[in-house]
């Protein structure tokens, strides 16, 4: 029993333990936040960054997510795929460029798919105006020229489109305006302006707008551009976007559908440069020549110049140097022609006039009279300086 009290006794002081420590680190983290309230401040910043790149190459990226938020089926795409062969459930199909003109077969079929309640919002290309009449506009009487042929005075002010939406104001850019053939047989248009023409076509409507950047990423969000796209889009009908109706280049067209050709052909080139990198065969002995002393190199290249029929030219120094030496030596005969100069010479160094005329002055001498008249000029120059012997 008394064992039992002790124990009571011990838990007791043991929790009083707990809850001093447990009211200590409450305390702590009280003043801990307070501290943290008092000397930091919340701020909000913000931080731009670049364009992703969903965004850069999807050009209407934030009308396409604006329509999903308004709950539509909405698909993004790129090509001429839906003029040429329009999609066959009925809604919007927003071109932001025409393109080139479309055949006549085209024109027929995409017409066919409005009457029975597609609606089309296109947008001529900037080339348009130059290239001539698109097959399209022709259809509805429609002719597109250059803005600046208006008439002057006339202010370009926004759109106002209240008569279908209230209070829907647009910045329409015009750099070409739609003109209507009075003459043409067309249907007439619901609205009317130089920026801005609506066609009823059976059950469906024709939209053209001469500017087509107001639904793009960087314009959707001014003024009332994604309201006029709001109003357009159909209810419960899907839209689809169009947002480059060029034609796509070879490669591009190769990629999509066949993407394994491509990279097999890739794969393959890569192993053709592999495969030619690798030698065959034994590698070759690198030849390496000794370094060559002055004399050998003066000898090889005085073997060059006779090989190379040089050999004319190499007693041409030793000729002049000889006679210099002379005529230094002795004055008197540069007073003398060449065969005084000869006679002179012979009766003084024990060698004929002819032999001494044929060193100094050689015409055209062949090999074996070069060889005597290097011997020759060696004697001239010994009798000169009779201290050296030639041997």
């Amino acid at each position: 029993m008394h064992g039992l009290n002790i124990l009571v006794v011990a838990m007791r002081d043991n929790m009083k333990t707990a809850l001093l420590l447990l009211a200590l680190l409450v305390m702590l983290g009280t003043l801990g936040w307070l501290w943290f309230e008092k000397n930091f401040e919340r701020r909000e910043k913000v931080v731009r960054s670049t364009m992703s790149l969903e965004a850069r190459r999807n050009p209407m990226l934030a009308a396409e997510m604006f329509l999903s938020r308004l709950g539509l089926s909405v698909e993004s795409r790129t090509g001429r795929e839906y003029l040429i062969q329009p999609p066959e459930d009925r809604g919007l199909l927003l071109v932001r460029d025409l393109g080139p003109p479309l055949t006549e077969s085209a024109v027929t079929d995409l017409l066919a798919w409005i009457e029975q309640g597609g609606h089309l919002l296109a947008a001529p290309s900037a080339q348009l105006a130059v290239a001539g009449k698109h097959s399209l506009l022709a259809k509805l009487g429609v002719s597109l020229v250059d803005a600046d042929e208006r008439e002057e005075g006339d202010e370009v002010l926004a759109l106002d489109l209240s008569a279908q939406v209230e209070g829907l104001l647009v910045d329409v850019d015009m750099p070409d305006r739609f003109v209507l053939d009075e003459s043409s047989e067309a249907v007439r248009p619901l609205v009317e302006d130089p920026r801005y023409l609506v066609f009823p076509w059976g059950a469906g409507f024709i939209t053209l707008i001469s500017d087509s950047g107001i639904f793009t990423n960087s314009r959707i969000g001014k003024f009332e551009h994604a309201r006029l796209l709001a109003h357009l889009a159909p209810v419960g009908d899907p839209v689809w976007l169009l947002h480059s109706a060029q034609m796509p280049s070879l490669l591009s067209l190769v990629w999509r559908w066949a993407p394994h050709l491509v990279v097999t052909l890739v794969l393959l080139g890569l192993f053709s440069v592999w495969w030619m990198s690798r030698r065959s065969g034994a590698i070759l002995a690198s030849k390496t020549s000794d370094r060559r002393d002055l004399l050998e190199h003066l000898q090889a290249s005085a073997e060059f110049a006779w090989r190379n029929d040089l050999k004319a030219g190499l007693l041409e120094g030793a000729r002049h140097q000889v006679e210099k030496r002379w005529l230094s030596a002795h004055p008197l005969l540069l007073q003398l022609d060449q065969e005084a100069r000869c006679d002179w010479l012979a009766k003084r160094t024990g060698l004929s006039a002819t032999v001494i005329f044929k060193a100094l002055y050689p015409e055209k001498p062949d090999t074996v009279q070069m060889i005597k008249n290097s011997i020759n000029l060696q004697r001239l120059l010994a009798a000169l300086h009779p201290d050296r012997k030639v041997k």
